[in-house]
Parts: C-alpha cells; structure tokens; sequence
C-alpha cells in the first residue's frame, strides 16, 4: 500500500493496532514497543523514498478477551496503551500521534455502547485528545444512524468538558452576586446575565429524559426504547427532508459500478 500510495503524494497513515495478548505482549508498556517500532518502521520507510510526503500516524489498540477471542477497545489496558504511545511521539519525537476513540465492540445502541462510548472518549479526553466520533458499533464493522443522533448528544458534553471554563469579568458577574446576594431580593433565573449565557453554557440534550418523574410505572425497558425510538424517528426525518443530489450522469453510474463490485465481493 505504502509503495502504491507514494508515486500519487497521498497522505500516509500509519496506523497501528497492537492486541494486547495476541499481536503484541500482554502488558501496555510492552504493546507500546512493538507499536512504536511499527510506526517507526513506517515513517523511516516514507522519508527514504518520498520525503515531500505528508505522513502521520495513528494507534487502535485492543485487547484480547481470553473467554471469547473477542477484540476489545474500551478497556483500561487499550486505552492506557494508546495514551503512553500518543505521549511518547509528543514529548520524545516531537510528532503527533492520532487515537481513535469510536472503536466499541457493543453491537447496538443501548446501555453497553452508551457506557463504552463515554468511558472511552473521557478517557481519552484526560489524556490526549478530544475525539468525538459519532455512530461507530462492533469494532468500527458497523455505523448505526440511531446511535449517531445519540452521541451527537453525547460529544457534545464531552466538548464542553473539554473546552473548559472561561474567566473573565461577564462570567465572575462578581456585580451580579452582590446585588442578589443569597437570591433573597430575586432569582438568577430572571436576570439578562442568565439569558446571555445559558445556551453557550449548559447542556441542552434532546434525547435524555431529565425531566420531572411524573406519575406512571416507568420500567427501564420502556425508558430505553422511548430513547431508542425518538433517536431513530430523528434520523429518518432528517434524511426524508433532503432534496435529492444533483450529481453528473456519469458520476452516479461511477457509483452504482463501485456499490454494485462491493454488494458481488462482501455478499458472496
């Protein structure tokens, strides 16, 4: 691929995903050696036959679970492998190191990718960068658009967690304060300060139920498909509310010929 991809000056993207426990050692300090080594491998090898081309790299690494053979992404050891690489190319070589943070092994929208998907991309938020990817299941084999609108709910409050809080005298309002003092002589909630601010500020999601529990039998299995079904329902009117592409004769047949070689060669 490298040898293919450099005469046409495409970025290269050497991407390494050590499995703890199977490809590489079972232990992160040894999986980021072997990982390290590939990469490196992989960028010695781009600068000897086309220096002028942009290359980066990027580690996925996994686990194997030991029951199942299964590869696990979201899990201590994976993750703490990917952020020592990711540290190691920053502070020794001075170069960057991408992670991928949408690699789940849970197979549909529910309570087991909501989890993962979190504890990953905090995780990774901490440590080394703020990825939001979004509709990611099964180790990347599958993209679900029910699942997309529910981490776009999702990401958005890592991103606001990740961009931090702004100090400055319009968000201290120590003036605001001391005229309200204990909110004796009124309520924040009525005051233009509030309304300048609340929408940047707090997370407004459309498909968590925070609202008052109101008086019926709510069961977790009726709570998760009424999520479930508002986030569906979301992007099936999304995509039905799209005009159609104007595209060239010619362009549109190019794809059908690529769907059409894909459909014989995966679904055989």
């Amino acid at each position: 691929m490298l040898v293919e991809s450099l005469p046409h000056k495409f970025p290269v993207n050497f991407a390494s995903m050590p499995i703890l426990g199977g490809t590489t050692p079972v232990t992160p300090a040894g999986s980021v050696v072997v990982a390290a080594a590939e990469i490196l491998g992989g960028i010695t090898a781009a600068s000897l036959l086309a220096p002028d081309v942009f290359y980066y790299g990027t580690s996925i690494a996994g686990e194997m679970d030991m029951r199942t053979t299964q590869i696990c992404y979201a899990t201590p050891a994976s993750i703490l492998t990917d952020v020592a690489l990711h540290e190691m190319f920053r502070d020794y070589y001075g170069l960057v190191l991408n992670v991928e943070a949408g690699y789940v092994d849970a197979k549909c929208p529910g309570l087991q990718a909501a989890f993962m998907k979190m504890y990953r991309q905090m995780a990774f938020a901490c440590t080394a960068s703020c990825s939001l990817p979004v509709g990611l299941l099964d180790n990347g084999a599958v993209f679900s658009p029910t699942q997309t609108m529910l981490d776009l709910d999702a990401s958005k409050a890592v991103y606001m967690f990740g961009r931090g809080l702004e100090v400055n005298a319009d968000t201290l309002c120590v003036d605001l304060i001391k005229q309200l003092e204990f909110c004796q002589s009124g309520s924040y909630l009525d005051t233009d300060h509030t309304l300048r601010f609340f929408r940047n500020v707090l997370w407004d999601p459309k498909y968590f139920d925070r609202s008052y529990r109101k008086d019926e039998n709510l069961t977790p299995r009726m709570h998760d498909t009424g999520l479930l079904d508002k986030a569906d329902k979301e992007w099936r009117d999304l995509v039905a509310s799209q005009a159609e592409l104007e595209c060239l004769t010619v362009w549109r047949a190019e794809l059908d010929r690529i769907a059409d070689a894909a459909r014989k060669d995966l679904l055989k």
